[in-house]
């Protein structure tokens, strides 16, 4: 309940004095609003609850530094040290808790300024990069439709005399993680949903294109320093299909390479995935914990808390506190009984009875065809195998087609890209209708071709979604 704050001491402290009627003994309510190391709370009436809509924001990693700094190395056991405090401390209980946005990245220490490589940013696929604070100094930002992606100097931001970069991923629509399984802040403990966000991370630099300004263009012909002085400019990438940005890409590596440039892209990609790695890797006692949320019954005092960038309506959470615990009454003296999930094949569809609980297949005892079942799940893992060799060896072009969920009454979208090329971020797996390998490369005529004719090998649904994730695996070099 809101009381858990207004009476907190420490809140109090922090800008929610308590403002009582002396004759009645009522609590006024109105907007409150309090401060306490680097997260700000908020309680706002809520005319149509009669209650108040409790908010929380700010940085969770900054919490655990007292508020006063974020620069260092922030781990998932910090991030689950800390949710367990904010819900002993604060009454936030983490499995109420809804995300609406999410912020998260890495700190990473260079052994080179890291003004070097923020110089060398240029655009995400066909998008400047932005100043941050109008200074590049500070850093830059590519601001999307749903979200942001930041590289920017932690050390000078910060007043450190160090070489700290920070790569920030910052998901303003939280639609889009629905693929990765984050909806509540408990989700944020578990590192088995946490872990895949670095496909996000990851894709954003590879989005990146990177040309260092320091580079030695002596070995250049005319033709090639014209490019590459061309490519340095963001806007010249603005019009550019997909086809031309691979191509343009493909040059610039050339260039880059035969002038020895160093590769900021790659130096970074390598620096992220050992940070992340780092995060993940758990003190014995962390390990030995289970999840602990598990068995935290939702008191009254607690029952109607929320987090913010994540707000819970006091009154839902009321209702499903109290259908939880009239799912758990007795009916007629006996306990309910709990209902056991059925399991069906997963060739055949029919149900699995007598199996082990992670049966994917039926028995034999039950099915005479149980066999086949395994054989064909078998034979159609070779195939996708193979499609994904044969688009990866042959060097061949695919066209990826997808839901418009912008505007469903607008036709799907497609987009052609290289096998090598390839990297589908998770958000986006849901939305795939098919995938086509394209027999030969494509014309420039075909990037114009909106009528989604078939030019080679369709795979729709669940196919062509297995073949993505596994060409993204691929060409990322990270298990997905």
């Amino acid at each position: 309940m809101p009381k858990v704050w207004l009476l907190n001491p420490l809140l109090q402290d922090s800008g929610f004095p308590l403002e009582v009627v002396e004759s009645t003994g009522e609590v006024l309510r109105k907007k409150r609003i309090a401060e306490y190391q680097g997260l700000t709370f908020k309680l706002l009436p809520s005319a149509k609850s009669g209650g108040y809509t409790m908010l929380l924001s700010g940085s969770i990693h900054k919490y655990r530094n007292n508020g006063k700094h974020n620069y260092d190395r922030f781990t998932v056991t910090h991030c689950v040290t800390v949710i367990e405090e904010l819900f002993t401390v604060f009454g936030i209980d983490p499995k109420q808790a809804v995300l609406h946005s999410l912020e998260f990245g890495v700190n990473i220490k260079l052994p080179y300024p890291v003004q070097k490589l923020i110089q060398s940013v240029v655009v995400n696929k066909n998008k400047p990069y932005e100043a941050i604070a109008k200074s590049r100094r500070n850093g830059v930002v590519c601001v999307r439709e749903n979200y942001e992606f930041k590289i920017y100097d932690k050390g000078f931001v910060c007043g450190l005399d160090e070489n700290i970069i920070r790569v920030e991923y910052h998901v303003s629509r939280m639609k889009d993680l629905e693929g990765y399984g984050i909806v509540t802040l408990s989700d944020l403990t578990d590192k088995t949903k946490v872990n895949p966000l670095l496909d996000l991370l990851i894709g954003a630099l590879d989005d990146t294109v990177f040309i260092p300004t320091d580079s030695d263009l002596s070995s250049l012909t005319k033709k090639q320093k014209i490019n590459f002085h061309a490519m340095g400019k963001p806007y010249t990438w603005k019009d550019y299909t997909p086809k031309q940005r691979f191509d343009k890409r493909i040059m610039l590596s050339r260039i880059l390479e035969k002038c020895k440039a160093f590769d900021y892209q790659k130096d970074l990609k390598e620096r992220v995935l050992e940070e992340w790695k780092t995060l993940f890797i758990e003190p014995i006692e962390a390990l030995q914990r289970s999840n602990i949320y598990t068995n935290i019954s939702v008191s009254e005092a607690h029952k109607n808390v929320m987090f913010s960038p994540l707000v819970y309506s006091v009154k839902t959470l009321q209702n499903h506190f109290l259908e939880n615990r009239d799912n758990k009454e007795k009916k007629d003296g006996k306990s309910l009984k709990l209902t056991i999930d059925k399991r069906y094949c997963k060739t055949c569809g029919k149900e699995i009875i007598g199996s082990r609980k992670n049966s994917l297949f039926c028995r034999k005892s039950t099915n005479p065809n149980a066999k086949q079942c395994r054989n064909k799940d078998s034979n159609k893992r070779r195939t996708l195998k193979a499609q994904i060799m044969r688009a990866k060896v042959n060097n061949q072009f695919l066209r990826v087609t997808y839901k418009n969920l912008d505007d469903l009454n607008q036709s799907t979208f497609s987009d052609i890209l290289h096998s090598s090329e390839i990297a589908v971020h998770r958000g986006l797996l849901n939305t795939i209708v098919s995938l086509e390998i394209l027999p030969n490369e494509p014309e420039p005529a075909l990037y114009q071709d909106l009528s989604h004719a078939h030019h080679g090998e369709l795979l729709t649904g669940k196919d062509a979604v297995e073949v993505l994730e596994e060409l993204t695996a691929e060409n990322m070099q990270i298990t997905l």
